[in-house]
């Protein structure tokens, strides 16, 4: 399972000293707007910001130049997610690799390939303990380790080592439609779910302990996020985007289930905003929306869109 979590002052090298510095706030866009495939453009929100980029008011005036693009099959923003202070494509190539693009050094490199090849559209990406990614796809449940640190010395004379680690297999094979990531930061809930003959759906909510490795069942019953849903310390609640198709475009906080399946068999309970993000307009064409969770301390973060 997930390794417990290193010192801050014994993780050394690079890394160390940047968290140590004070951290400006980016956020990077991954955009459907180039004929060959996407662009990724970074935004600088810090307030005190003379970059050219320019602060979060001037995104409606003009968009920055792209620092990044991949040449993949158009459409398909949905596919990247972020891991680290790298943007992944989950695009696979043909050899099953994952292209990596880092914000920091600029370098793209690949990850490993996956013994089995997931459906790259029906999957969930979540990052969990400050460096693990972890997938879960029907059927198919890996762990991505980064290689540890190197001083700054090694750099260049130690051999970079990505794996994927299988993780104890789900008790369920059906798509998963929304998680999130419990404040204990090592329990991951899933909600399932699955069409029948007759056009009707059965769902039901797992949790997963990255510590321990068990499944845990909480009931028939599903979080009312659509993807992913991000934890609020202040609302002591998830936060995410309604799953619900009657009101698209509507935040809605859900209450924390307990990770503890005897105390979680009933459905939590959910409040959803009174404002309506996006889908405003009926006429309005929506092709998709993200939420990002930017936090107190983030450096960067993703948002995929396409114009």
């Amino acid at each position: 399972m997930i390794p417990k979590k290193r010192p801050a002052d014994e993780r050394g090298g690079r890394a160390a000293k940047l968290s140590r510095r004070r951290r400006r706030r980016h956020l990077y866009l991954v955009l459907d707007d180039w004929e060959k495939g996407y662009s990724i453009r970074k935004l600088d929100l810090s307030s005190d910001s003379d970059s050219d980029d320019g602060p979060m008011d001037s995104i409606e005036q003009r968009l920055p130049p792209a620092v990044f693009r991949l040449e993949a099959p158009r459409g398909f923003c949905e596919l990247f997610t972020s891991f680290g202070t790298k943007i992944i494509a989950t695009h696979h190539t043909r050899r099953r690799n994952i292209p990596m693009w880092d914000v920091c050094t600029r370098a793209l490199t690949f990850g490993p390939r996956h013994k089995v090849q997931p459906n790259p559209y029906c999957n969930a990406y979540v990052e969990v303990d400050d460096g693990y990614l972890i997938l879960l796809d029907s059927g198919h449940f890996e762990m991505l380790v980064p290689p540890p640190p190197s001083p700054d010395d090694a750099l260049g004379s130690i051999k970079v080592i990505w794996k994927w680690e299988h993780l104890p297999k789900p008790p369920f094979r059906h798509s998963v439609v929304s998680h999130a990531v419990h404040p204990d930061g090592r329990t991951i809930f899933y909600t399932t779910e699955k069409h029948n003959q007759n056009k009707r759906s059965k769902v039901a909510t797992f949790s997963f302990d990255t510590q321990s490795g068990k499944w845990n069942r909480h009931g028939d019953w599903r979080l009312p996020f659509q993807g992913r849903g991000y934890f609020d310390l202040e609302l002591d609640a998830w936060v995410g985007l309604s799953g619900d198709p009657t009101t698209l475009g509507h935040l809605c906080t859900c209450e924390v289930v307990s990770a503890d399946a005897a105390a979680a068999d009933e459905p939590p309970v959910w409040k959803l905003s009174k404002d309506r993000l996006f889908c405003v307009d009926p006429a309005e064409k929506h092709v998709g929306a993200t939420l990002v969770y930017m936090g107190e301390e983030a450096s960067s973060a993703l948002c995929s869109a396409s114009p």
